[in-house]
């Protein structure tokens, strides 16, 4: 009885000990704080090893009893120690993404998003949720300028609207296509600038549909060492953009997440005239221009792992310019679902604008040149007739995707995306009757139709294999179509009878019609290869083919490989990448134009020559690096590179003899580009989480050289392509000295003696250039911050002064010379002297290639977080609240007399043959300085 007694105690103490066991072991699942989304992968380390491996549905089983800290820890987010006991009551970890300046995840390339610390080459990663707070900014050049290494950007003019220039890394292209691809949320974003009622210089830029306060993060990749898997067009570098999202670490109970933002400002004439000797006109045509800008959003989880978020953004804007405005109205919603192994995502944005973008350079009826050529302003037009006219677009985009993503038995993810961006933009110029323009007073209109799309489909499949202990490889294969279609007609109309401006009703009428579609495919597969979260190696082949291309290339391939090695605190990175820039739409095909009506049937002539061979330019980029981390407080990155720009389109003259005109491009040119990036952000001073003093810098030296232009100078005076020399480089005959009389008097008329021979005059691209600023925090509540940027080496071709020292009597400088000289004796030194001074002024264009190097205070921000108060004044209603006062553009100290210091006569992109201009200033209007009071709370 007894020994039957302890059995049964024995078995009650093991069954008990059972119970107690499972009732001890606990799921627990990891998942991004941000997304909501599981980790796979994530690893849980004890102090005897790793305890665990997060799987598909990113769940681990821990043992509450077991008094142990455990560190959880995935690549790309910072590591969480947690005792092994809390977990009784919790069922989720939360891991933060980002711990370092490796541990960011960024876009690595078409296939994946992977931690700096993974990759071989230089990406930049702008994380805008802070950004966004601290200070208003309507442009996406004033959030990458200077916070980029090797990367300038501006607006070419300072009216509202216009067009962005970019200079990526050496610029080793003869091409004018300079403008990186761009990706919104995986949808390639139609970067074509609209002149169809302007000049091209003033350009209405597709870049304004973007609505900053959207953006949650922005990658740059600046070269085909890392942009290689982007294919034919991404030489010029890929920028990656990321739109904000619902969060789902908010309980389906909790409240919806809301935030307004809400702000005032307003532009004013940054810089006075003072160059000329009727400064007033120009001073007082500009105007204060006002601002007011409105942005909501909410952000909602709710059951099963879904999650919705909606923003509405009112930008109303207004230019220093008279009539320049541009107020517009954007939606965004985005949708996503996790299942297990299914994930869904969703979004849809639309966007409305009505910019008016009036006409103030390249001619003799615009505005600023009126005011600037003569003394009397307005000598070809009255001011009236000018503020009569109206150049108004009105435009309509939509951009959506879904992004759907299974993990198939044998755990191979399988992802497709389908992006679109359609814009719909018309256009309508008109003058009024009984204006006079030119010899017209009847009035004229002009209306334009155009509609760009772009499509692309992308599927990708790919699958992680544990090859040994501490050695995985992930393979993949993506395939991508890409379809760009531009349609547009529009019809120029004038001498009307009457002031009724119905364009049936004018007596001369001008139809035109054009219309472009780009069909791409292109395959890229990768192997990624990681040894114990240390080295980490990138293998990469992209094939694409085109419509572009000449019909006798079959495809063309770009290979690309990245290795990178991480010590403690150090890491080594290596990369090379091939990528290329698409042909013209006119380069491949040749096509004839219809010239009217024979009796024998339609008159055809030849238009443009195709070459059947003409291939994308090529560029190869060998890139080297090294980022320290230094106290976790300091960071510093610097990086070499060089370009090899092989198969540049030169475009060779045809002989009418043949039956030709024009010219017919072909693959010859070769330029060579290098240059470094040296860039550093630390932590100068902290005490706790009240005060703090973080600093960042950067520096970029770039420089190109043209080897082979196939024997021949490319010219459009005073830019040159010419062996030897950078490309677009300012090359013209320089002046020797004044033209005198025989009696030894100034010859005022021919002004100044050329020399028979050509020279280097100067470069459109900064050889040094960069950016540096703080950001300090007191009181824990008061921010304080600033942005400069730097530039040194770049020229400009003043064109706007070079015309008014021949064409008009307004230029200050030579007005002043030409004073003195009346007073001095011919013949003397004085006098001589003077005459020197003014051949300096003349109306040659080397006297005015002109230096352009700047200091500009860019950004001053200051700011005071009300949080505390405000959820004391609203019993917690408001979550947070916080103001800021922002200026743009505070100073310029320069040696550029025009403008400013960057401007560009024909920013953004253009289809057309020959090598166009580089930075020439033609009555450009100046960038303003910008003040914005900005309010924003969250409940």
């Amino acid at each position: 009885m007894r020994q039957h007694f302890k059995r049964g105690i024995a078995l009650l103490f093991i069954a008990s000990s059972i119970s107690l066991n499972a009732q001890t072991m606990h799921k627990v699942r990891v998942i991004n704080q941000d997304t909501g989304e599981p980790i796979i992968g994530a690893i849980i380390k004890g102090p005897k090893g790793v305890q665990a491996v997060t799987d598909e549905e990113g769940y681990f089983t821990v043992n509450n009893n077991d008094d142990q800290v455990l560190s959880i820890s995935y690549v790309g987010f910072k590591p969480q120690n947690i005792k092994a006991q809390s977990l009784q009551n919790q069922s989720t970890i939360s891991l933060i993404p980002g711990a370092d300046l490796q541990e960011v995840l960024v876009t690595a390339s078409i296939s994946s998003a992977r931690s700096q610390k993974a990759l071989g080459s230089k990406v930049d990663h702008i994380d805008l949720s802070n950004l966004s707070k601290e200070s208003h900014t309507n442009s996406l050049s004033d959030i990458l300028d200077g916070k980029v290494g090797g990367v300038q950007m501006y607006q070419s003019n300072g009216k509202v609207g216009m067009p962005i220039r970019f200079n990526m890394r050496s610029g080793a292209t003869m091409s004018m296509e300079r403008d990186p691809i761009i990706y919104v949320d995986g949808v390639k974003f139609n970067n074509t600038h609209v002149s169809d009622i302007n000049s091209s210089q003033d350009a209405l830029s597709a870049l304004n549909d973007l609505t900053i306060d959207d953006i949650a993060s922005i990658d740059v990749i600046k070269g085909p060492s890392a942009a290689a898997s982007y294919g034919a067009e991404a030489a010029n570098g890929v920028i990656i953009i990321t739109t904000k999202r619902g969060k789902t670490n908010n309980l389906e109970n909790k409240k919806a997440d809301i935030l307004v933002k809400m702000t005032l400002g307003a532009s004013t004439l940054a810089r006075k005239y003072d160059q000329f000797v009727n400064n007033d006109a120009l001073n007082n045509f500009f105007q204060t221009g006002w601002q007011k800008s409105l942005y909501t959003s909410v952000s909602k989880a709710f059951q099963g792992n879904q999650s919705l978020f909606f923003s509405y953004n009112l930008n109303d804007i207004a230019g220093i310019v008279p009539g320049n405005k541009d107020q517009r109205h954007s939606a965004k919603l985005a949708y996503d679902l996790r299942s297990n192994r299914f994930t869904l995502g969703a979004t849809a944005s639309y966007i409305h604008g009505n910019i008016s973008l009036p006409q103030t350079a390249m001619g003799r009826y615009d505005a600023i040149w009126n005011m600037m050529i003569n003394q009397t302003p307005w000598p070809y037009i009255e001011e009236s007739a000018w503020r009569a006219q109206s150049w108004i677009y009105n435009n309509d985009r939509f951009i959506g995707n879904l992004r759907l993503s299974y993990i198939l038995p044998g755990d191979v993810k399988l992802e497709s995306l389908f992006g679109v961006d359609v814009n719909h933009t018309e256009g309508t110029y008109r003058l009024p009757y009984g204006y006079l323009l030119g010899n017209n007073s009847e009035g004229a209109k002009s209306i334009s139709n155009r509609r760009n799309s772009n499509l692309n489909w992308d599927i990708k499949a790919s699958r992680k294999f544990h090859l040994a202990d501490k050695l995985d490889l992930t393979a993949t294969l993506l395939s991508q179509i890409v379809q760009q279609k531009e349609d547009m007609n529009s019809i120029s109309a004038s001498h009307f009878r009457s002031d009724v401006d119905n364009i049936a009703a004018a007596t001369e009428r001008t139809v035109t019609e054009s219309t472009f579609e780009q069909r791409t495919w292109g395959l890229y597969g990768e192997a990624f290869l990681n040894y114990d979260n240390r080295l980490f190696i990138n293998a990469g082949l992209r094939r694409d083919a085109s419509n572009l291309i000449g019909s006798n290339v079959a495809s063309i391939y770009y290979p690309s490989m990245s290795v990178s090695y991480n010590l403690k605190n150090q890491k080594f990175r290596l990369a090379y990448g091939e990528s290329g820039r698409l042909p013209y739409p006119t380069d491949a095909r040749t096509s004839y134009v219809m010239d009217g009506v024979s009796a024998y049937g339609p008159i055809v002539h030849p238009q443009y020559k195709g070459n059947p061979n003409i291939k994308p330019e090529r560029m190869r980029e060998i890139e080297f690096g090294s980022d320290w981390t230094i106290k976790n407080n300091h960071t510093l990155s610097l990086t070499l590179y060089a370009q090899y720009t092989t198969d540049a389109i030169i475009y060779e003259d045809l002989l009418s003899s043949d039956g030709w005109i024009g010219s017919m491009p072909n693959n010859v040119g070769k330029v060579r580009g290098y240059g470094l990036e040296l860039n550093y952000n630390g932590t100068l001073w902290r005490q706790g989480d009240r005060h703090s003093l973080d600093v960042y810098a950067n520096l970029n030296y770039q420089t190109n050289k043209v080897t082979n232009t196939g024997g021949r100078d490319i010219t459009n005076y005073p830019n040159v392509i010419k062996e030897g020399y950078p490309v677009y480089a300012f090359y013209y005959h320089t002046v020797d000295g004044p033209s005198f009389n025989r009696d030894g008097s100034y010859n005022t008329k021919v002004g100044a003696i050329e020399s028979s021979d050509y020279a280097y005059l100067g470069k459109p691209f900064p050889a040094v250039n960069g950016a540096f600023g703080f950001n300090l925090k007191l009181f824990k509540n008061f921010t304080l911050g600033t942005k400069w940027n730097y530039a040194l080496g770049a020229s400009i071709y003043n064109q706007s002064f070079y015309n008014v020292s021949g064409l008009g009597d307004n230029l200050k400088k030579r007005n002043d010379q030409l004073q003195a000289l009346a007073n001095a004796t011919v013949g003397t030194p004085e006098y001589n002297q003077i005459a020197d001074e003014l051949a300096k002024s003349a109306r040659f264009r080397a006297n005015y290639i002109e230096k352009a190097d700047f200091l500009r205070l860019s950004t001053l921000y200051l700011g005071y977080d009300l949080s505390t108060l405000a959820r004391k004044w609203t019993q917690n209603v408001v979550n947070g609240m916080r103001f800021s006062f922002a200026i743009q553009n505070v100073f310029v100290i320069t040696n550029y007399p025009g403008a400013d210091p960057q401007v560009e006569s024909n920013g953004g992109t253009r289809r057309q043959r020959g090598i166009g201009s580089l930075s020439r200033d033609i009555t450009n209007a100046p960038h303003p300085r910008t003040y914005t009071a900005t309010l924003s709370f969250t409940l």
